[in-house]
């Protein structure tokens, strides 16, 4: 399910780091309407079932080192939870205004609209997308390296966390066949926890439908959760 949220945000000029303070968001949103699904992604530390993606529709650019982005966001939430969709609408409803802190840096959430987006269903092998947010891949064995495509070890990272996403969320630890190429991509440099290289483009990937699916619903790469691997299908 995918949904859109409109929030007011002040002030229009915010830091680049701004990700934390929709992430700090998002868990509200759940906190608020299920504590105990809060404590199972957030305290036991398992796989999310959703990514997200924002988009600034006044964006202006740099302004020194923070971004003049304006005062309106949307935020863009995919899942394959109908129960997890449902939370997070319905956060939306109760909470009526969220402010995230930060180094002396904040930004105040206040909710104007939410709507259903429509949601495509995958049944074939091949899909070519774009992505909605930046993905990330990390090294095996390494989580703090990330890596861009043609480096070592890029292709292995993904298939990795694809596997995993279908472990947790399809019960598939089999052998299913995935294949992933790159169309387009540029490098982009992100302000999150510290400064990390991430990718954004458009690549063809193959695999059962099921495993599409997923990758649509929850998103791609590592970090999805906090507003990374959102992709949309164009081809």
């Amino acid at each position: 399910m995918r949904l859109t949220l409109d929030y007011e945000i002040t002030p229009d000029v915010i830091p680049k780091n701004y990700g934390r303070g929709f992430i700090s968001l998002i868990k509200k949103l759940i906190e608020e309407t299920d504590p105990l699904l809060f404590n199972c992604y957030y305290n036991q530390h398992k796989l999310k079932p959703f990514t997200f993606g924002t988009y600034f529709p006044e964006l202006q650019g740099n302004e020194g080192d923070k971004l003049n982005v304006g005062k309106i966001v949307k935020v863009n939430f995919s899942t394959s939870s109908i129960q997890l969709a449902t939370n997070i609408y319905n956060g939306f409803l109760k909470v009526k205004e969220h402010t995230w802190q930060n180094n002396g840096s904040s930004i105040n959430f206040r909710p104007l609209r939410a709507y259903l987006q429509s949601n495509k269903k995958i049944n074939k092998e091949k899909i070519v997308v774009k992505t909605l947010s930046p993905l990330l891949v990390n090294n095996i064995g390494d989580s703090n390296k990330f890596l861009l495509p043609g480096e070592e070890g890029f292709l292995e990272g993904l298939e990795f966390s694809v596997r995993e996403c279908a472990k947790e969320f399809l019960c598939d630890d089999s052998n299913f066949p995935f294949e992933f190429e790159v169309k387009a991509w540029k490098r982009r440099v992100l302000y999150h926890y510290k400064k990390m290289p991430s990718t954004t483009g458009m690549f063809t990937i193959k695999s059962k439908p099921e495993i599409l699916q997923m990758i649509y619903d929850v998103g791609l790469g590592v970090h999805r959760s906090q507003g990374f691997g959102m992709l949309e299908v164009v081809g």
